[in-house]
């Protein structure tokens, strides 16, 4: 598991992303630097669906694709969880990537992401 700092664009995110697990972002996995579970879009989108929270000033639940990569999955389904820890890229201990958003002055913090699925690798080139 990668947890070396990186700082990179969001473009360059999502080409990497793309490149690795497809154009659709419930494919996209990223690896949880803390326990090493490795959650997809999909199952963070089935976690929050299980688990609903609202978004921050907004009324409206949080959807998968402000999760992915920032928090745990076992953050999401909860302390009593099978899988995961409690760990998010923005807390205390933060990222280890950095990611420059066009719409803020500073940088993201989020989870590298996950491997190629084996296989996957290959049949993509």
């Amino acid at each position: 598991m990668s947890t070396e700092p990186r700082v990179l664009t969001q473009e360059e995110l999502w080409a990497e992303a793309r490149e690795r697990f497809g154009q659709s972002s419930v494919d996209w996995a990223f690896q949880c630097p803390s326990c090493g579970d490795t959650a997809t879009g999909m199952e963070i989108s089935k976690a929050l669906a299980l688990h609903p929270r609202k978004a921050e000033h907004a009324d409206r639940a949080v959807r998968y694709e402000e999760v992915l990569g920032q928090e745990c999955i076992g953050r999401i389904l909860g302390k009593q969880a099978d899988r995961g820890c409690q760990y998010a890229a923005f807390g205390l201990i933060h990222g280890p990537w950095q990611v420059a958003l066009p719409y803020r002055h500073k940088p993201m913090f989020c989870f590298p992401l996950a491997p190629a699925p084996a296989g996957e690798a290959e049949a993509a080139r």
